[in-house]
């Protein structure tokens, strides 16, 4: 690789959906690893909804997080990916306002596992980036087969260790971010 690229290993958590007003978002909890398994970091993409359930959502306190229709037992199959504008762990996404992306999945009715690709993303270096990450599938996820705009948001960063990964990430914004109201 050259000075400039940087190659991290991607994996997926979980994917549900929240329900506020009345509408949903779908959100994806991934993880970005570095290739020497030393460090991981933790991201979230959340769905932008139609106009009317975005203002809903921004002034109803009731959401309700339904089953996931994916997850992951332990860490699974990690992908990996070249970015050739060199990042840190911490550079895919803002934490606060999220960075745009889109996200599609690849499953199947009754299929094991579910294909994820995040795409049209600016990364903090400026290159627009595409990659794909897994995860097993549960149930079909809402919209398959579509693009799903939205932003993906920077969770956490912190050590690897295989055996916690499937705990996700634990900082007390993150869980505020995964099961509250991100716009």
């Amino acid at each position: 690789m050259g000075d400039d690229t940087v190659l991290y290993k991607l994996t997926g958590l979980t994917g549900f959906e929240v329900e506020c007003g009345g509408g949903g978002k779908i959100r994806v909890v991934f993880a970005m690893i570095a290739e020497d398994k030393s460090k991981i970091a933790w991201y979230m993409f959340s769905s932008t909804p139609s106009a009317k359930a975005q203002k809903e959502c921004a002034s109803t306190d009731v959401w309700i997080i339904d089953d996931p229709f994916g997850f992951r037992a332990d860490v699974g199959r990690m992908i990996p990916h070249t970015f050739h504008k060199k990042i840190g762990l911490d550079g895919l996404a803002d934490a606060d306002k999220g960075t745009v992306a889109t996200l599609s999945f690849d499953a199947q009715q009754g299929g094991r596992l579910m294909g994820c690709r995040i795409s049209d993303l600016k990364t903090k270096a400026g290159e627009i980036v595409s990659f794909p990450f897994g995860m097993q599938q549960d149930d079909m996820p809402p919209r398959a087969g579509q693009d799903i705009k939205g932003r993906v948001y920077f969770l956490e960063m912190g050590p690897f260790d295989e055996k916690t990964f499937s705990q996700g990430p634990q900082g007390k914004s993150s869980q505020v971010k995964i099961s509250g109201p991100v716009l």
